[in-house]
């Protein structure tokens, strides 16, 4: 098995020191650093994980790991993958929350780990349960971790945390922080679109620039491609998205950099614009025939700034005064 020092991609901020060896290793704590927020796409329970962290969500499951292949790491523990640790969420929509829950500590029991003492503890308002555990796959392979379980009327929910060797005792203030963040999704107001973009805004810190966003609008992973930054939200309805876009300049105007770009908008004539208090270009186009689009290009610091927002055609009022929300909230730094 390789060593904990050679991994070098474990830290959130900096590189983690390794102490002592064998059984006796240790790691100095790992600061709480900056978070961003995941809300689930159907669901809508949030919580914060540390920024730059790889994330993989979809309805009802989330995971967040510290460094890439580390998913693969806990999928299989003997492998030659990278060590790291691991946030996760599941949740399980049931008419009897408290019944699945005890199954779920049998499950835990009889799969061979090592279980700790039970704990009582608060999340998000309400009496939650800590189940400490260790498991080890051998080849000095030793997984530690915990599981929070919370039941509401209606769902069961499992928040779990875990880590390989000494890395999981070092990440202890991230779990806490991540932890505390947990909020349950709010009640749903009958008769409303849970589609729609919410009406409570969420803000995100993109290095350059800050915006806010509609909270119900997750964070997608996506390549940055031949771009300097791209930062990519999408809705509730994945073909509703904003899209942010960063690359040089290279001293060009902003009308001139939408000339260089404007066969890509179909013919479209540009509009002026304002974005984070900079003259801009908007041009609006359909990308099908039940979604419409509209892109702004603004410069700021010989770097172009293209944000790309989809809608869903027959809603169109309500993304676009959502949108135009995000819009006004962005600042340059």
């Amino acid at each position: 098995m390789k060593t904990i020092a050679s991994f070098a991609v474990l830290t959130v901020a900096g590189v983690l020191l390794l102490v002592g060896c064998g059984g006796g290793q240790k790691m100095e704590p790992v600061a709480v650093g900056e978070m961003q927020e995941y809300t689930d796409p159907g669901i809508g329970f949030s919580m914060h994980y540390p920024k730059g962290w790889v994330s993989d969500g979809q309805v009802g499951r989330a995971r967040f790991y510290n460094a890439p292949d580390v998913d693969k790491k806990f999928l299989e523990p003997t492998g030659a993958y990278p060590i790291g640790v691991t946030i996760t969420v599941d949740v399980t929509r049931t008419a009897e929350p408290a019944a699945v829950a005890q199954a779920f500590r049998k499950d835990l029991e009889q799969t061979g780990m090592q279980l700790g003492q039970e704990q009582k503890v608060s999340v998000a308002g309400l009496e939650g349960t800590k189940l400490p555990y260790k498991a080890n796959f051998g080849g000095g392979n030793i997984v530690s971790g915990h599981h929070v379980l919370i039941t509401t009327d209606s769902a069961f929910y499992d928040i779990g945390f875990a880590g390989f060797g000494p890395i999981y005792d070092a990440y202890a203030a991230v779990f806490e922080a991540s932890l505390g963040s947990f909020r349950l999704p709010k009640p749903k107001v009958k008769g409303a679109d849970e589609t729609l973009p919410s009406e409570t805004f969420a803000e995100y810190d993109a290095k350059s620039f800050t915006f806010q966003y509609p909270d119900n609008f997750s964070f997608v992973n996506t390549p940055k491609g031949k771009f300097e930054q791209v930062v990519d939200l999408r809705g509730v309805r994945l073909d509703c998205s904003i899209r942010f876009d960063v690359f040089g300049a290279k001293g060009l105007t902003v009308e001139k950099v939408f000339d260089q770009n404007k066969a890509t908008y179909k013919g479209r004539a540009p509009q002026k614009a304002t974005v984070g208090g900079e003259s801009a270009v908007m041009v609006n186009y359909p990308s099908r025939s039940d979604v419409d689009s509209r892109t702004y290009f603004v410069v700021k610091n010989d770097k172009v700034l293209r944000i790309t927002m989809n809608w869903f055609k027959p809603q169109a009022a309500k993304y676009m005064s959502a949108y135009e929300k995000v819009i006004g909230s962005l600042k340059f730094k």
